[in-house]
């Protein structure tokens, strides 16, 4: 029996107390030490992992401080217990001669190598007919014997108990995204994926899976590390097994959690954040979601050969880094290199690698690859930068305009639902559908690719040319559309609200190249100013219809303020910046249209940024914004007061993060802000 100090070593032994000799008996030993013969330097605490309580709430309480969601176990649980099981499990894995002297450390990850992934015509391997299975066979990941991966840190067993302990929250997490899925016709995975939430529910019941148990670690680790087999057979209906129940695997858990991060701050179960604090609470459940699902993500890259789930998981992590940090992160930009990094290491840019999957799957790809291409060009215009997935280097096609629930019907219902479109792969029963919406904002986006690539580089005679070719066949391709599909000022009415909305940002799409279009023609010469001027008002004037039409909906509220920032914003300082030049100089402005109807609409519009100023957390910027504004259409109205801003109110907006802003009298300074970009995919 070993006596203890307060600091917890040993003082001696019961033996040589009796004889009053110095005790050398340092016990306890590790057996990881007794192998390596290092008993003498050894010095293994029975609990390694417990502590103070009253420590750990003052880490509880640190998290909270500080903003950081509490995802860890409390003291005592049974998800505590079996963390510290696997601890001692991962340090002596069974039935090895050699222990895994680093399995306690979180920086030495296992000794394996994921598969290569996608080759294309021009790899090392290209001459061979088998150059796939050459480096990148499924069969260099055999299946796993062992409870856990070899080599596995017990940092990320641990980890992974982490992620499973936030299925308490399952109940929540479930219907946020039935109702995401029921109201939004912008869910880019298929319904069919609902059919894994019963499933999942189930295993939590009969299991208590949440509860973090080794064995249900063990499980859903090994089949994490497994490659996802999608046989030729599998039905639609089906699909869901491959990955729940005995499959379970962490991608699909990421998958639902940020969804239900990302659709809890639009107001979707509405029962489960109730009172003042609801909107507190939503966004501290969206931050944790963000977390735990970045942690799926973390273990995922050390583990699983990419596959479907993977880019499923990255791209709803994306759209939810949108929310937990900002449009402009860095964050959100590294984000987007992981998702089209993973789209061409699966190979979804091409087409011809997907002929031996199943329909549904194939066209699911397509429907991915799609979603992906344009949230790059939306953020790539944010960000003024390059765009990373180029159909230069891409034969994906379109994905076929029909409804998801032939996904899961039978092969005489699929090929009735194949013999109603046309040549081109439209739907002739003019019916909305999620197909049409992706196919329209994926040939747009094309479109912005090459605006792209041309505004960088030097105006000359050539690149206007190219740019008004751009425009003439952006028009044609939106004049080919569907009559139904193109929006105008006076479509009818009897329709969904989800649908008009989603109509009106693939019109907003539309009219945002034609605004860049212009946009760099002017600073290559005037005579584009009048185009200019009217693409402007019918964007602004398409951005107030919008928010009118989100005062109608009940279940959800779409980002307004991304679509008035995104779009209304830099067509208003290019109405208001004309306004303010015709008060200036007399000089009349190249603009068909009504002038009072231009002022009545940014009027509006200010109206619109004064209600955000309130209510958001950038409201120094659009305080800003709204004062400049206001004196513009003042000094319009008003043409012989000259109307300015004192310089030390302006020095402010440094405060905003916006360092290139400098003193200014007008709005020359919203030409360094440049906010355009193309909304992304928050909800429509």
């Amino acid at each position: 029996m070993v006596s203890r100090r307060r600091n917890g070593k040993p003082a001696s032994c019961e033996p040589c107390r009796k004889d009053k000799v110095r005790c050398d008996h340092r016990l306890p030993v590790c057996s990881r030490c007794q192998k390596r013969r290092l008993t003498a330097h050894c010095f293994y605490h029975p609990a390694p992992l417990t502590r103070n309580s009253k420590q750990t709430q003052g880490v509880s309480r640190s998290r909270r401080e500080h903003g950081r969601p509490n995802i860890l176990p409390e003291e005592g649980s049974p998800i505590l217990r079996s963390l510290r099981a696997a601890t001692e499990y991962t340090s002596t894995p069974p039935d090895s001669e050699e222990p895994d002297v680093h399995s306690d450390d979180p920086f030495c990850l296992p000794d394996r190598s994921l598969p290569t992934g996608y080759l294309g015509p021009t790899s090392f391997v290209a001459a061979l007919e088998e150059d796939q299975e050459l480096v990148s066979s499924p069969s260099d990941l055999p299946p796993q014997d062992r409870a856990f991966p070899p080599g596995l840190p017990s940092y990320w067993v641990r980890k992974t108990a982490e992620i499973l302990y936030c299925l308490k929250d399952f109940s929540t997490i479930q219907q946020v995204v039935r109702e995401y899925y029921r109201i939004s016709p912008a869910a880019i995975v298929l319904p069919l994926v609902l059919h894994a939430l019963p499933a999942i529910q189930t295993m939590i019941d009969e299991t208590q899976l949440h509860k973090g148990s080794l064995d249900q670690v063990a499980l859903v680790l090994r089949n994490t590390s497994q490659v996802l087999q999608i046989p030729s057979t599998t039905k639609g209906s089906e699909f869901y097994e491959l990955f729940t129940g005995p499959n379970l695997r962490l991608e699909i858990l990421g998958f639902f959690y940020a969804i239900a991060g990302r659709m809890s701050v639009f107001g979707l179960a509405y029962d489960k954040f109730p009172g003042r604090g609801g909107p507190t609470t939503r966004q501290q459940f969206a931050r944790k979601m963000f977390a735990v699902s970045d942690a799926v993500l973390q273990v995922c890259k050390i583990l699983t050969p990419v596959n479907d789930l993977t880019i499923w998981l990255l791209y709803e992590t994306l759209l939810l880094s949108n929310i937990v940090h900002n449009d402009s992160s860095s964050a959100r930009w590294h984000r987007l290199g992981d998702l089209s990094t993973h789209i061409f290491e699966l190979g979804l840019h091409r087409d011809s690698q997907q002929n031996d999957l199943p329909i549904f799957l194939r066209e699911l790809r397509r429907r991915s690859f799609a979603a992906a291409y344009q949230l790059d060009k939306s953020i790539a215009t944010f960000l003024g930068r390059p765009p990373r997935i180029s159909m230069r280097h891409s034969d994906c096609r379109l994905p076929l305009d029909i409804s998801e629930s032939t996904f899961e019907a039978s092969e005489p219902e699929l090929e009735l639902a194949l013999q109603c479109l046309d040549n081109r792969g439209w739907s002739t029963q003019g019916v909305f559908q999620l197909s049409s919406f992706i196919r329209q904002r994926f040939l747009l986006s094309t479109f912005r690719e090459e605006i792209l690539e041309i505004s960088s580089e030097r105006p000359s005679p050539e690149t206007a040319d190219k740019l008004r070719d751009i425009s003439l066949r952006c028009h044609q391709t939106w004049n080919s559309f569907p009559k139904y599909l193109r929006y105008h000022s006076d479509y009818e009415d009897n329709i969904p609200v989800t649908i008009h909305l989603m109509l009106m940002i693939s019109y907003l799409t539309y009219l945002y190249n034609d605004f860049l279009i212009h946009r760099l023609l002017v600073s290559q010469g005037q005579e584009a100013q009048t185009a200019l001027l009217d693409v402007s008002s019918t964007i602004l004037a398409t951005v107030l219809a919008f928010g009118t039409l989100r005062e109608d909906m009940v279940d959800l509220r779409p980002d307004f303020k991304a679509t008035s920032l995104l779009y209304g914003f830099p067509s208003a300082i290019v109405l208001a910046k004309a306004l303010q030049n015709q008060a200036r100089t007399g000089k009349p402005i190249p603009y068909e249209g009504s002038r009072s109807v231009l002022i009545r609409n940014l009027s509006v519009f200010i109206s619109h940024l004064e209600l955000m100023a309130r209510s958001d957390t950038s409201h120094e910027l659009f305080d800003r914004t709204s004062k400049l504004f206001s004196n513009i259409i003042d000094e319009v109205l008003e043409p012989r007061v000259a109307v300015t801003l004192p310089g030390p109110e302006l020095d402010s907006l440094a405060d905003i993060g916006f360092d290139m802003i400098a003193e200014s009298e007008d709005l020359n300074f919203l030409d360094i802000l440049d906010l355009g970009g193309s909304i992304d995919q928050m909800i429509f």
